[in-house]
């Protein structure tokens, strides 16, 4: 997003049109948060607990996964499709497990569990090392447009992904859009997600 600065100094009405046109996706996706926060608050215990052993059976089974001998994941928040029973199982196979630690400036370490001869954080740049990186997120539309929970952690992470390394995000069925009817709004800075696992199956997405 322009800073203010920019915005004083743009030198030509095309740089100013970028404004409202920033304000409005970023109006889009508070909109759509809160509309999918307020879903899953509804969500009981019971059925929390029925996805979260869905997720796993899905996640687990899934071909991104094969081979896989360290996955940076995610130990899901309430109200978010569960990944407890996912990561209980990936580390009784013995796959090293990358979860995200937060920094004060929003950016994101990692530490490894169960954790090897390097106890701590691994550093920023240690979810490159992963086969697999499985992330949360509010929505996904099948090409691949990711809504997150705003503060870009994930967004600054995944430019550290390489390429080959598949990038999936667990939502629950109703959070999957389809794109050509109800697409997400996204920036240029939004990393895109290549698939996407949720209660019921996993999707290859349009990236």
């Amino acid at each position: 997003m322009p800073t203010p600065d920019t915005v004083r100094g743009a030198g030509s009405s095309s740089e100013l049109s970028l404004v409202p046109d920033v304000l409005a996706v970023e109006a889009r996706k508070r909109a759509l948060r809160r509309d999918v926060r307020r879903t899953r608050r509804a969500v009981s215990a019971p059925d929390a607990a029925a996805v979260d052993a869905a997720v796993a059976h899905v996640l687990l089974d899934c071909p991104l996964l094969a081979g896989a001998r360290r996955v940076a994941a995610y130990t899901s928040l309430p109200g978010e499709p569960g990944t407890r029973t996912a990561l209980a199982e990936l580390r009784r196979r013995d796959v090293e497990v990358l979860l995200p630690v937060l920094l004060p400036d929003g950016d994101l370490d990692w530490e490894l569990r169960p954790a090897g001869p390097t106890h701590g954080p691994l550093g920023v740049h240690a979810v490159a090392s992963a086969d697999l990186v499985v992330v949360p997120a509010l929505a996904v539309d099948t090409a691949g447009r990711r809504l997150g929970q705003g503060g870009g952690s994930y967004d600054r992470a995944l430019r550290r992904v390489p390429a080959r390394v598949p990038v999936v995000a667990v939502v629950h069925d109703e959070e999957l859009l389809d794109a050509a009817v109800s697409p997400l709004p996204a920036l240029p800075h939004d990393r895109l997600v290549r698939a996407v696992v949720t209660p019921t199956r996993w999707l290859w997405l349009a990236t």
